[in-house]
């Protein structure tokens, strides 16, 4: 038994969705469970329509309500040929629609949405897209079923993040999903939403799809578990940015990762957790391309990895330099400077200290005025603006010291404003001018990758 998850690009309009039911069907023999998440754009139209209803604005209300509306009606159209079955979901939209406009309009009677009405409101996205795939799919000979995802994936109340309760999963997947994959049916469900012990609907957070692939496939011991994307799997550097970037074939959750962290938006690793911590594989593919391998995320390679197998990168950042005014120890300083972003709900991307400054690059350039604010009376601030990092990411880095110092070589000779070493020791980052990221990742990319995992290309 395989999980298969589908992103938002992959089931965008009618196309992308009959050529998902074909995909799923070229896998029957592997019994999968289907995951889906809301069409490209439809959540993002959701909380529009959250943050009007708050408002009270029904002239920016009502356009959104007809968009939506109108993407899943050509949805509909475009992906089912039998009447019967078209009018039956429709009837189905009608009633989910109905419900949708009943709740903006307590939302916006009231003038304030709580977490618990967003996330029920939220979750209509994926209601919409499991029912027309579950139709698609049925109109091609697969015996699909559906499932409600409030009546499998158990979570806590920590509604807009809630985590799913992994024992409870189990028990409601093997009492639900089980039965239907022995009688030869393919489970559909809606990725991102769950509900807790009473039945109150609440979403996963970011990658909320992709944990709900994961906490299933953990639940179910799945063999595999596939995220269905846009793109071909991680790269070995962004191909915007470096033409001979590559695919990788294989790497660790570890590289996976630090990936996700310095730039890769394939997925966020926090959601494959689960499948990681019971060794099931996770592979990354692309429905365009769906004869492509992809990319196979493991818990550890074996010791066979590249020493540096990509180069991540990410601009638009700012970096903040906090040096005791004293210039000795200063007491508090570092957890001064850590409670100040935190107070913006703002996570440093890389960190330096000494025993009388602190550096750290932050990806809201918004913030760095507000925290000059708060430390200026204690603390000389220096603001840089216009930065980005650079980072080195391979499973050698964490086993060949002579890998390391490599790469810290060339990381230096960029004239880094900051250097640090990842935690989990598979990756080494560099803090730039924004100006010099391009040239930066594709001269660390030639070295490291194009002309060998030793990374001993000519300079």
């Amino acid at each position: 038994m395989i999980i298969m998850k589908f992103g938002g690009t992959s089931v965008a309009d009618a196309g992308r969705i009959l050529a998902v039911a074909e995909i799923v069907r070229a896998h029957l023999e592997r019994a999968p469970v289907v995951v889906v998440s809301a069409l490209a754009g439809v959540t993002d139209l959701l909380v529009a329509a959250v943050d009007a209803a708050r408002r009270g604005d029904r002239e920016a209300l009502d356009p959104v309500l007809a968009d939506l509306e109108r993407r899943h009606r050509w949805a509909l159209a475009g992906s089912i040929e039998d009447p019967g079955r078209r009018h039956d979901l429709s009837l189905e939209m009608d009633a989910l629609f109905e419900d949708l406009r009943q709740l903006l309009r307590a939302v916006r009677i009231l003038g304030e949405g709580t977490p618990r009405s967003s996330d029920a409101l939220l979750a209509f996205g994926e209601a919409l897209s499991s029912r027309i795939l579950r139709a698609s799919l049925e109109e091609r000979g697969v015996r699909a079923k559906l499932f409600d995802p409030r009546d499998v994936l158990v979570t806590d109340e920590r509604h807009g993040a809630a985590e799913p309760d992994l024992s409870e999963v189990a028990a409601r997947a093997s009492g639900r999903l089980v039965p239907a994959l022995g009688r030869g049916e393919t489970p559909v469900l809606g990725g991102f939403v769950g509900a807790t012990r009473e039945g109150r609907t609440t979403t996963l957070g970011r990658g909320g799809s992709d944990t709900t692939a994961a906490v299933l496939g953990s639940a179910l011991g799945a063999e595999e578990i596939q995220i269905w994307t846009d793109v071909d799997g991680l790269m070995s550097a962004d191909p915007k940015l470096v033409a001979a970037a590559r695919t990788l074939d294989r790497v660790s959750f570890a590289e996976a990762a630090e990936l996700a962290h310095y730039g890769a938006k394939v997925l966020h690793p926090a959601s494959i957790a689960p499948a990681v911590r019971r060794a099931i594989p996770v592979r990354v593919l692309n429905s365009f391309r769906p004869e492509g391998r992809g990319t196979e995320i493991v818990e550890e390679t074996g010791g066979d990895g590249a020493s540096v197998a990509s180069v991540a990168s990410r601009g638009g950042l700012a970096t903040i330099r906090v040096t005791s005014s004293r210039m000795r120890v200063e007491p508090g300083l570092f957890s001064a400077v850590l409670e100040s972003l935190d107070r913006r709900g703002s996570v440093p991307e890389l960190m330096v200290s000494s025993e009388v400054s602190v550096t750290v690059a932050v990806p809201d350039t918004a913030v760095v005025a507000e925290v000059e604010k708060d430390l200026r009376e204690r603390a000389r601030i220096e603001i840089r603006s216009g930065r980005a990092i650079v980072c080195l990411v391979g499973s050698g880095l964490a086993r060949e010291e002579s890998a390391r110092r490599r790469a810290l070589a060339a990381l230096a000779a960029l004239a880094p404003e900051l250097v640090s070493m990842g935690g989990s020791g598979s990756s080494a980052a560099a803090v730039i001018p924004e100006d010099r990221l391009g040239g930066a990742v594709r001269e660390l990319h030639r070295r490291f990758v194009e002309d060998g995992a030793t990374g001993e290309g000519k300079a």
